[in-house]
């Protein structure tokens, strides 16, 4: 075939349609072409390829942790601040590696031989301006993972992501064009669905139960030997007792009860007119409160795991629940919009925290986490080591695959830039070269068996349930984010040593009460990086307004081998109710009583901590133990 016939051959390739990968969503449109460009011809299009390439993209740069907005987004990436103070201009593969890493010679014997290697580590850089000035960050593997930035074998090398593909067609990149993958990073994309008990304030569930239980005693006044209206009131009660403890499915059942046992009332042929609008009032204000609770026009859903008591805490108030979910199906895993075993209403649940708030004794508020879950990661995590989890054969980033498509279609209108007589051989086997390469990305892969979800390891969906309740501390004025001890409730499950080393102890100990547990380390770099401290508080066992107390105990044993606490028992006090009126059983601990409160790990909360949190731990880079399991 001749040279004309191949380019003309290469048009028609120009001309078909880019396909936009459903997983990277609007925040990738900058890498596919523009609706006009859909609607033009092949001949159009090819002659737009040649066209001199566009000048660089100015740097997007704005306040620390803002990624080129204006507003205050509630996350952010130092590496993206890293990224903007390159410089204008465009630089390889290899200039961005050292921009973006640190290397090391190391020296090592192979079957007696001397042999050397160039070890790949993390790169670490300090703010100089800003709010952060002097602040040092560090540039977090699992964020060139996930964004698909860079993606390293075990030696080092890269093996995958945005500088991969620079670096095999030799093309350089703007500080705007990285910045650009790292903002795409679905982490970035992740959203929230809440559940909580303010769905129904108090107040208003008080007045629904005083105004009913008003409107079926005036019932059962008019028709004392009538059933029905004692159903209906053991209803109206289920109903509201349902949406104290902010049950979902309860709240369901017992709304259900109550609409059946209302329309035999209703059929009742002895009914006055009266009785009907007390009924029907009754009706309205049953269905309204219903409606609320359920998030129809608050937003907020009911919780859904308020009594579980091998995971809740009692005592506390304002118990909520937040699920962290990407609302975008991701195209390579198994189930593209996955279901997961909490939050099954909630599609790509990636993980969740559940928490309440508590007073400290000098009045001030805290969040208290009790628990932070993946069920997204939980179980690929466990079967990985790190070499496994962010190399480029186990878990597959299908947000990676535009990018690529884009740099090889930069590529190709390079050399569709010169004209025939420019063109050699070489150009000619390149080009067959890159559609093909563009053909094999326009299949979607489904060849490893392990599915891609963000923020893999605990340490990274636990960093950013923390930063989340940070920033939303602050803004709802509350003082502390604090987590519950081990020995106080995840040891309710049994002695489990993921959770001893997750949440740790009150003072901060983590595995084997030793060390740091990882919820302590990450809230000690996070009071670092913020100017805030991190340290041991007490926090309430329940109310401290509401004095009368129903006190139950919890008895746990450490295993009796391989533990320092071996065979050590614990007798953990905990206030199963508490009143503002004495009641039998019930003891009276005042607000200033020492057995009202318990030690636990807690950050202090600023109120600079409602600008942008950084994503991703400060820790964490390129070399880790890579034959560790993540959890």
């Amino acid at each position: 075939m001749s040279l004309k016939g191949i380019l003309q051959g290469l048009g028609k390739l120009i001309g078909k349609k880019a396909k936009e990968s459903t997983a990277t969503g609007q925040s990738q449109k900058l890498l596919t072409y523009t609706p006009e460009a859909k609607k033009q011809s092949a001949v159009q299009l090819a002659r737009a390829e040649i066209k001199p390439p566009v000048p660089v993209n100015p740097r997007a740069q704005t306040g620390d942790l803002q990624m080129g907005e204006r507003g205050q987004p509630l996350f952010g990436s130092s590496t993206y601040d890293w990224v903007m103070r390159k410089g204008g201009g465009r630089y390889s593969a290899d200039e961005w590696l050292d921009h973006l890493t640190s290397t090391r010679k190391v020296n090592q014997r192979i079957f007696g031989k001397k042999v050397s290697k160039i070890e790949r580590g993390p790169k670490q850089f300090t703010y100089d301006r800003g709010r952060y000035s002097g602040k040092q960050a560090t540039i977090n593997k699992e964020e060139l993972f996930d964004s698909n930035v860079a993606v390293f074998d075990e030696g080092g090398s890269l093996a995958g992501g945005l500088l991969a593909a620079a670096q095999k067609y030799g093309l350089k990149l703007s500080a705007q064009d990285v910045g650009n993958f790292i903002k795409g990073n679905p982490a970035m994309r992740i959203r929230t669905v809440n559940y909580g008990d303010m769905a129904v304030p108090a107040k208003n569930l008080d007045a629904f139960i005083q105004s009913t239980s008003g409107a079926i005693r005036q019932l059962e006044r008019t028709m004392p030997a009538e059933g029905a209206v004692g159903n209906l009131r053991i209803g109206i009660q289920q109903l509201s007792e349902s949406i104290k403890r902010g049950m979902k499915n309860d709240i369901v059942q017992s709304h259900r009860k109550f609409t059946d046992d209302f329309t035999a009332l209703m059929r009742n042929p002895a009914l006055k007119t009266e009785d009907k609008r007390i009924l029907n009032r009754v009706r309205f204000e049953a269905d309204e409160i219903f409606a609320k609770s359920a998030g129809g026009k608050t937003g907020m859903k009911p919780t859904q795991y308020g009594n579980e008591g091998n995971y809740t805490f009692p005592g506390g108030q304002n118990y909520r629940e937040t699920v962290f979910h990407l609302d975008e199906p991701i195209v390579s895993n198994k189930s593209p919009m996955a279901t997961m075993g909490h939050f099954g209403e909630v599609k790509n649940n990636l993980f969740h925290v559940r928490y309440d708030t508590r007073s400290l004794p000098n009045g001030k508020k805290a969040f208290v986490i009790h628990e932070i879950q993946s069920d997204a990661n939980q179980s690929i995590a466990k079967q990985l080591t790190a070499k496994q989890a962010f190399g480029p054969d186990v878990r597959y980033n299908p947000f990676q695959k535009q990018i690529e498509n884009k740099l090889l279609l930069d590529q190709r209108k390079k050399i569709l830039s010169k004209s025939l007589n420019e063109m050699n051989s070489s150009d000619v086997s390149q080009l067959n070269y890159i559609n093909k390469q563009i053909a094999r990305l326009g299949q979607t892969s489904r060849s490893r068996n392990t599915d891609y979800y963000p923020l893999l390891d605990a340490d990274a969906y636990g960093d950013y349930a923390l930063k989340f309740l940070i920033n939303k501390a602050a803004k709802e004025k509350v003082d502390y984010v604090a987590v519950m001890p081990f020995n106080k409730l995840s040891f309710r499950q049994g002695y489990k040593q993921g959770n001893e080393r997750f949440y740790g102890y009150a003072d901060g100990k983590g595995l084997n009460k030793k060390g740091k547990s990882v919820m302590a380390d990450l809230m000690k770099k996070t009071a670092n990086f913020q100017d805030t401290k991190a340290g041991t508080i007490k926090i309430s066992l329940s109310d401290p307004k509401k004095p009368y107390k129903i006190i139950d105990r919890d008895n746990f044993r450490y295993p009796e081998k391989g533990h320092p606490l071996s065979g050590k028992k614990i007798n953990s006090p905990y206030h199963s109710n508490a009143s503002e009126v004495q009641e039998a059983g019930a003891r009276y601990v005042g607000p200033y009583d020492p057995d009202l409160y318990f030690n636990a790990f807690g950050i202090e909360v600023r109120p600079g901590m409602a600008y942008t949190q950084k994503l991703y731990k400060s820790e964490g880079g390129l070399v880790v133990d890579i034959f560790r399991p993540l959890c």
